[in-house]
């Protein structure tokens, strides 16, 4: 994982002009000289995910524990002088003293500089690694992502419509290691290239060190079919079986072993209980949906985060079957499985074997 990790840091930092060295240190730290560039390669970095923060710093040399206190008293008086401070330590390494004994010679040094300790809730925060025979004073901190880099778990297909949701769900599994491959199904009422520009955020931001595959299928045809011989209060939860029907086939062929959806409890008539149940049981490919127990708002609150809320609402909701009359929201599994089966199974056969597959970073603004 720390291989992995570093090697999609290297990607990160690269995809920046950035061609310096990156050292490892110890078990699962790395350091890089920015050279200037502190902001613009922090911001690339903590967009990997498995790095937990990302941290400017000044090394000062160990010689021993009176002149590192002295030295980062030194370096800190400023920051902490009229305000409260605390002295946060962490130490690895054979030494002859401990981190309490650092923060407590470097605190007394601050305290005759004008500073007042506060070990609760500090204005100032001086914080410093010791690793071995290296000391770190830390200028500013970033939180990282954290969680597992990508690529250290097996690939997943999530299906991808432009809106919050979807993206939001790919962006969770890749934050657990999974590479992922996108798959939207393309409808007259859809906007295509509206949702690989989603797509294109979502990678281009936390994608590092992958370059994953868009699966493009055109639906109209199956919704054409479904507006011809489907009950309309059917037609919303039938759409919703046959799009993880052809993912399901999509992932078959790629050896993708589960799908993802952003579905999200309740949300419309297609995502209650009774028919997440059915759509699941109509595929042998098991469907991964990491928002089923989330709020919208909660949901949109991530989108902030990954960087796609401002593109995805601009997405339009607009592909209602059902004509404007009720629909079905507890259908029973049989009336569900009529109502798919009344598709054609060559028009799926053929959306499926006729979709565009490319690369998500050779998409271009209207290439959909």
């Amino acid at each position: 994982m720390v291989k992995r990790a570093l090697a999609n840091l290297k990607a990160a930092l690269h995809s920046t002009g950035f061609d310096g060295e990156i050292r490892r240190i110890g078990g699962h730290r790395f350091t890089f000289d920015p050279a200037g560039q502190h902001e613009r390669l922090a911001a690339a970095a903590t967009g990997v995910f498995g790095i937990a923060s990302v941290d400017s710093v000044v090394e000062i040399p160990v010689a021993d524990i009176d002149s590192l206190a002295a030295d980062v008293a030194a370096r800190s008086a400023d920051r902490v002088a009229g305000r409260t401070f605390a002295v946060r330590v962490k130490r690895r390494g054979t030494h002859t003293w401990n981190s309490m004994d650092l923060a407590s010679r470097a605190g007394a040094l601050l305290v005759a500089a004008g500073g007042k300790v506060n070990l609760d809730d500090p204005q100032e925060t001086v914080a410093v690694t010791v690793l071995d025979d290296r000391a770190f004073l830390i200028q500013a901190h970033r939180a990282g992502p954290a969680g597992l880099p990508i690529g250290t778990q097996d690939p997943v297909l999530s299906l991808v419509s432009g809106g919050f949701d979807s993206v939001v769900a790919a962006w969770m599994m890749m934050s657990r290691g999974c590479p992922v491959e996108f798959v939207h199904f393309t409808l007259d009422c859809a906007q295509s290239d509206h949702a690989i520009a989603v797509a294109h955020v979502l990678c281009e931001r936390w994608g590092h060190g992958v370059d994953p595959t868009v699966h493009v299928v055109e639906f109209q045809p199956v919704k054409d079919a479904l507006i011809e011989a489907v009950d309309s209060r059917m037609r919303q939860v039938a759409l919703k079986v046959l799009m993880a029907q052809a993912g399901a086939a999509i992932a078959r062929e790629r050896r993708i072993s589960a799908l993802v959806t952003g579905d999200a409890l309740g949300q419309v008539s297609s995502q209650t209980l009774p028919h997440l149940v059915a759509v699941s049981k109509a595929v042998e490919t098991p469907i991964l949906r990491p928002l089923v127990g989330l709020p919208k708002q909660i949901i949109i609150d991530y989108a902030r985060r990954v960087g796609t809320a401002e593109i995805s609402a601009r997405a339009r909701e607009v592909c209602d079957l059902s004509g404007g009359g009720p629909v079905a929201t507890a259908a029973r599994e049989g009336a569900i499985r009529r109502s798919v089966d009344q598709v054609p199974e060559a028009l799926m056969l053929d959306a499926v074997a006729t979709r565009k597959t490319f690369l998500v970073g050779d998409w271009m603004p209207g290439g959909i």
